[in-house]
């Protein structure tokens, strides 16, 4: 075993000199992913600011000045455009000068008055769907407030109050930050592990690979040293610079985040050897590489819950590392996480990196033969 071992060490330090040589490559895996963890962290926010509304206010009594008083004191709300009709309306809202128009009735005051049902026409731009809802529901909650304050003596309908555990102000931030840590660290070890073999075929030096006294699982746990130290650095420096560059808590324990990143860094290099393997040039490498970078995201839950998917893509989604990170990733910096649930979410990315290396094996003993 110490002969395996001092083979293994052979091969680790001979790809790692090939990667830190390069400094070209140190810019992209270092100064990159911090650029994009500020840039993606703070863009990809799906909260809505700054809204634009257009109204049409066709009364002219108190019902409908408190609503609007209430509507432009919405922290989010931007500005309140005021249009002669409908038409302008609509010709506001095509052109996307505004997110959502509203239509005033002219009885609006007298029937909140009279304690009769009030409608407010709401008119919302559904090429951005998701804008559009969260729109809805901050005028809805106005209206609601509006016709509590008009009429007090009105029979008081059941509440809902709402707290907001883990993440009291509901900053976006705090969500798209720490997932930020599993997407840049997929794309970073990936774009290292996909060129271990491949590199070596474009350079014509795969036979003497093949002639090392060396096996085949032996060369590629060498191969995978720079890929997982890659990921590794990249995950604890990510966790240094979210808390400073932001207002995002770390609750949780350092070494079990450490633990995480580590068999995350070790599936997401796993498969990218398994794609190595397979291909003959580097160009196909990257090219197989986005293949499974672009499904990996969309099913690991960030952009859209995994329970939300449909039932015969979710066995899919549990394939993925990344659902898994994600799940540590909130759940230590955003509460202290216990180490038993960090742990089921562990073994199951140990699993999907022994099959991936499993198969990187078999497929190098195939492509050697």
């Amino acid at each position: 075993m110490s002969g395996a071992l001092v083979r293994i060490a052979a091969m680790a330090l001979k790809e790692l000199r090939v990667v830190l040589l390069d400094r070209r490559v140190l810019t992209t895996l270092v100064i990159s992913p911090i650029i994009q963890l500020i840039l993606f962290g703070f863009a990809t926010t799906l909260e809505v600011r700054n809204i634009d509304l257009g109204v049409v206010n066709r009364d002219t009594g108190v019902a409908s000045e408190r609503f609007l008083a209430g509507t432009g004191a919405v922290r989010n709300v931007r500005s309140i455009r005021l249009y002669p009709n409908e038409t302008a309306l609509a010709d506001a809202l095509e052109q996307r000068r505004i997110l959502a128009g509203m239509v005033v009735p002219s009885d609006l005051s007298a029937r909140v008055a009279r304690g009769e049902p009030a409608e407010i026409g709401l008119l919302l731009d559904g090429r951005r769907i998701n804008a559009a809802q969260i729109v809805a529901g901050y005028l809805g909650e106005v209206a609601a407030t509006t016709g509590a304050t008009l009429r007090p003596d009105a029979p008081a309908a059941p509440q809902v109050i709402a707290r907001h555990w883990y993440n009291p102000n509901l900053e976006y931030r705090w969500f798209t930050l720490p997932g930020m840590i599993t997407l840049i660290t997929t794309v970073i070890v990936l774009s290292v592990s996909v060129q271990a073999i491949a590199r070596e075929r474009e350079f014509g030096t795969w036979d003497e690979l093949m002639a090392l006294p060396m096996r085949h699982w032996e060369i590629l746990v060498g191969k995978c040293v720079p890929a997982f130290s890659v990921g590794v650095f990249n995950g604890l420096l990510y966790i240094l610079v979210i808390p400073l560059v932001s207002d995002v808590p770390f609750n949780g324990s350092h070494l079990l985040m450490l633990l995480a990143i580590a068999c995350f860094s070790l599936a997401v290099t796993a498969i990218g050897l398994s794609i190595s393997t397979l291909a003959q040039n580097q160009q196909q490498a990257f090219l197989g590489g986005f293949l499974v970078i672009v499904p990996m995201m969309l099913l690991s839950g960030y952009a859209s819950p995994v329970d939300a998917m449909p039932t015969w893509l979710q066995p899919m989604a549990r394939l993925d590392p990344l659902s898994y990170m994600l799940i540590v990733c909130h759940g230590l910096f955003l509460k202290e996480m216990p180490a038993a649930m960090v742990l089921r979410q562990i073994v199951p990315m140990l699993g999907i990196a022994t099959v991936a290396l499993t198969l990187a094996t078999l497929l190098l003993k195939w492509r050697s033969d």
